[in-house]
C-alpha cells in the first residue's frame, strides 16, 4: 500500500493498524484520519489500538472495524498484543502518539509501512514522517489523513461517534432515578478535567451560578457529569444550590454518559473529553477555553462554540498552574455563557 505517487487501487482490502492517543479528545480528533482511510479504502479492515478506558468509544466508533488493547505499562502483558497485531500481516500502521512505545509496537508488528509523526523517537526506526506541531491536534490528524489517504472527505468528527439504543435507554433510567422525566430538557455540565489539569477549568460556583440562570431563564435542568473523583466537589456544590440539579460524576460508564449526551438539550463544559463527546453527538455544545488554544483543540461542528477571552497571556497551557490570577477564565462571567450557549441551543 502507498500513497501520493503510487496511488492504489480503491477496492484493495488493506490491513490498518492505528496507534492511537489516550485522551478522550484526542481519540475523538482521530476520527476523520480513520474516516478518511475507510472512503479511501472502502475494502480496508481497521484496527483501532488503544488503551482499555477507550475501548468503549472505539465499539461506538463508526469506521472502526476491530479494536486491540494497549495495557498501561510496558511490560511483557505487550507480548500477547504484538502477536494480535503481527498476526493481521498489516499493510499499513499509523502511529499518533509521539512517546517510543507505540513507535516501537508498530515496528514489532511487522507492517508493509508505518508512518509517524515527525519526533525524536520514531526517527530512529520509521521513514515516513508527517511534521507535527508540538501539541496533539485536529491538524495533525488531518495533516496524515491526506499523506495515507490523498483526500479527507471529512474534517470533523460529528457522527463518527454515535451512542447505542442501549445507551439512549440507560441514560434514560439512570435521568429517572434522578427524578428526571423523560419529557424534561435538560443541559449537561461537565465541570472538572483530568486531575493533572485543573488549572484549565473554570471555578465550580460560576457553574452553579449558570445552572441557576439556565434553570430559571429556560427550565433546562441541570445535570452535572464527570468522573469519580469530582463527586464529593459536585456534591457540595448542588447541595448549594436553590434551584434543582442531578449529580450523576461517577455514576455512569462510558456509554450511558454518551446516552445522557445523546439526550441532552444543551451540553456546556471544559477543554475536555466529554465536551468532544457531546459535540461528536451533533449536540448544542458550548466550550469554555482560558489557558488552552481553542484553534487546537475546540469543539468541532455547525453545533458547537467556545467562549474565550484572547487575552495576550493566554494561550498559555501548563504555566497556567503557576498564574496568580487566571484572568483568562475569571474574566468570562456566567451571565455570558448563559447568553451564548441558550442561543446556541435554540
Amino acid at each position: 500500500m502507498q500513497c501520493k505517487n503510487r496511488r492504489c487501487q480503491s477496492n484493495i482490502a488493506v490491513q490498518v493498524i492505528i496507534f492511537h492517543l489516550n485522551q478522550i479528545g484526542d481519540f475523538c480528533f482521530s476520527l476523520p484520519l480513520v474516516n478518511a482511510i475507510r472512503r479511501r479504502y472502502p475494502q480496508s479492515q481497521i484496527c483501532s489500538v488503544v488503551r482499555p478506558h477507550l475501548v468503549p468509544l472505539a465499539e461506538r466508533a463508526k469506521p472502526v472495524d476491530t479494536i486491540a488493547i494497549r495495557p498501561e505499562a510496558l511490560t511483557i502483558a505487550y507480548l500477547p498484543l504484538i502477536r494480535q497485531l503481527r498476526a493481521r500481516r498489516a499493510d499499513l500502521a499509523i502511529v499518533l502518539p509521539t512517546s517510543p512505545g507505540p513507535s516501537l509496537l508498530a515496528r514489532l508488528c511487522g507492517a508493509r509501512r508505518i508512518v509517524a509523526f515527525d519526533n525524536d523517537w520514531p526517527r530512529y526506526f520509521i521513514a515516513e514522517r508527517i511534521p507535527y506541531d508540538t501539541r496533539p491536534s485536529l491538524a495533525n490528524n488531518l495533516r496524515m489523513a491526506e499523506y495515507v489517504a490523498d483526500e479527507v472527505p471529512k474534517r470533523d468528527y460529528v457522527g463518527l461517534l454515535s451512542a447505542t439504543a442501549q445507551d439512549k435507554s440507560d441514560a434514560g433510567r439512570i435521568l429517572s432515578r434522578y427524578g428526571i422525566p423523560g419529557d424534561q430538557s435538560f443541559v449537561v455540565l461537565a465541570t472538572l478535567a483530568s486531575s493533572h489539569r485543573l488549572w484549565k477549568c473554570w471555578p465550580l460556583q460560576r457553574f452553579a451560578a449558570l445552572a441557576t440562570m439556565l434553570w430559571e431563564q429556560a427550565g433546562l435542568y441541570p445535570v452535572f457529569v464527570g468522573s469519580v473523583e469530582e463527586t464529593e466537589s459536585v456534591e457540595a456544590l448542588t447541595g448549594q444550590m436553590s434551584v434543582p440539579a442531578a449529580n450523576l460524576t461517577g455514576h455512569t460508564d462510558t456509554g450511558q454518559l454518551l446516552g445522557v449526551l445523546a439526550r441532552a438539550s444543551l451540553f456546556i463544559g471544559q477543554d475536555s473529553g466529554p465536551t468532544h463527546l457531546s459535540a461528536a453527538l451533533g449536540r448544542p455544545t458550548l466550550a469554555i477555553f482560558g489557558p488552552t488554544d481553542p484553534q487546537l483543540t475546540a469543539p468541532l461542528g455547525e453545533s458547537s462554540a467556545v467562549v474565550y477571552k484572547n487575552l495576550p497571556c493566554s494561550p498559555c497551557h501548563e504555566q497556567a498552574a503557576e498564574c496568580p490570577n487566571r484572568k483568562c477564565l475569571l474574566s468570562i462571567e456566567p451571565e455570558e455563557v448563559a447568553d451564548q450557549a441558550l442561543s446556541l441551543s435554540q
